[in-house]
């Protein structure tokens, strides 16, 4: 291989990976740089008790969080996405709550997610992320 093609091939690789990491940072949870530091994050909560969600719809910004609570004796198998596809979100595809227990999301990325409880499917909601 010439000199000159060498150099081109450095350049391309040079190319690829810099479209890569550009991709890369652009997609996953944002950095904790890109959370607003002048405002802090806003906290929202779900509890389920009585078969019934305290919110079936959440607006928030990217790095706010979401706290999913069972108070029913009934557990809970909260999942993202349609019941039969489900679709990970901040890395959960689906958690099983016992009562009293409970876990937290962090918005990492922008759009409007379904929930759902897979056991108990009248159980379900949505949260809507803009930055």
């Amino acid at each position: 291989m010439n000199r000159r093609a060498l150099l081109l091939l450095l350049a391309f690789i040079v190319l690829v990976v810099g479209v890569a990491l550009l991709i890369g940072l652009r997609g996953g949870k944002p950095a904790a740089d890109n959370c607003h530091a002048e405002a802090p994050a806003a906290s929202y909560r779900i509890t389920i008790e009585n078969d019934k969600a305290s919110a079936t719809t959440i607006h928030g910004h990217l790095c706010d969080t979401l706290t999913y609570t069972n108070k029913d004796k009934a557990a809970r198998e909260i999942a993202f996405g349609r019941h039969d596809d489900h679709v990970p979100y901040d890395g959960v595809a689906e958690r099983v709550l016992t009562q009293n227990e409970s876990f937290t999301i962090t918005f990492d990325k922008t759009g409007t997610y379904r929930w759902h409880d897979h056991l108990h499917d009248e159980v379900t909601g949505s949260f809507t992320v803009t930055q």
